[in-house]
């Protein structure tokens, strides 16, 4: 399967605006004078998972409250600087970035971004529910810079080049499992950054130990965080404690457990005959209509369709 799902480009500010609002995200653009502009950007999507390849003329972009549908999905937008400069606010902090930083921010959230002339960038675009990483640490994260040769930054800049020059030998598949392998990356790398701060030991064990019962238990559909507490022989307010100093939730790592193990079956040839339904109970859904839900959520399409465009042919 071959697809680019969108290609835009624009010769003036009013031109490129319309272009972010019918394409990508809501943004009012702002250009500087009458110097001539131009920009342009290509989206492909895989799995619920954007990668989006931008170019611009120096310009500035502001994302105001007004602007932020309150239907809109929640994403987190995790941007590798390859050409220019780029400055990205939200909040109290701005990242300046230069060819091989990375930076991010979140879409729910007043955000401006500032490019140079001769700016471009390869970008993932991906639910808040695909990283395994609270809203409320990811806010530590959004608006820093990570540097080219930081920890695991310079293996999601290859992996982002990579798909970008190699997308249309990628097969429908492929590019799935290519996707939530880097949202998988991604989270690795923001608990990695996060867990800099000093953790108590007690808790790393507690939490893999939890994490591990989560695994095993995936198919009941009675697991709870009253129910992991209780194996584990201590309060559910400890149990959350541990889970949001890891900059996680108890149901959020349980939900992102179930989808991704449904993602695997719906694609798995050893699977194809088995109903999308039966597959979500599987893995502990109580029923249809809350997997289609959920799954339709964290991926952007219901299962159903997600396994006719990307499952074994």
């Amino acid at each position: 399967m071959n697809e680019v799902d969108v290609v835009e480009t624009a010769d003036d500010a009013p031109g490129w605006n319309a272009a972010l609002e019918r394409s990508f995200m809501r943004f009012a653009v702002e250009s500087h004078g009458d110097r001539g502009f131009h920009g342009s950007f290509r989206v492909r999507r895989a799995g619920g998972i954007d990668f989006i390849a931008m170019v611009t003329d120096r310009h500035v972009s502001h994302r105001s409250a007004e602007s932020i549908a309150s239907d809109e999905r929640a994403d987190f937008l995790v941007c590798l600087q390859v050409d220019g400069v780029g400055e990205f606010s939200q909040g109290s902090r701005t990242a300046t970035v230069r060819p091989g930083d990375v930076t991010l921010f979140d879409s729910t959230v007043p955000a401006s971004v500032a490019s140079s002339d001769g700016y471009r960038s390869l970008c993932v675009r991906l639910p808040h529910q695909l990283v395994g990483v609270s809203r409320s640490a990811m806010s530590e994260l959004t608006a820093i810079r990570f540097a080219p040769d930081d920890g695991l930054t310079p293996a999601f800049g290859a992996l982002l080049a990579t798909v970008d020059r190699a997308w249309d030998r990628i097969p429908g598949r492929a590019r799935s499992l290519a996707a939530h392998n880097t949202a998988d990356l991604l989270t690795t790398i923001f608990l990695t950054t996060l867990g800099r701060r000093p953790a108590r030991p007690a808790d790393e064990t507690d939490l893999e130990r939890m994490l591990r019962y989560v695994d095993r238990h995936l198919a009941d559909p009675e697991l709870s965080p009253g129910v992991i507490a209780a194996a584990h022989y201590m309060s559910l307010r400890r149990a959350h404690g541990i889970f949001h100093d890891a900059g996680l939730t108890i149901a959020g790592a349980i939900l992102r457990r179930r989808l991704e193990r449904c993602r695997a079956d719906l694609i798995d040839v050893a699977d194809a005959e088995v109903p999308v339904a039966r597959i979500g109970v599987r893995w502990g859904f109580r029923t249809a209509t809350q997997f289609g839900r959920a799954f339709r959520t964290g991926f952007g399409e219901p299962p159903a369709t997600y396994r006719s465009r990307f499952g074994a042919e």
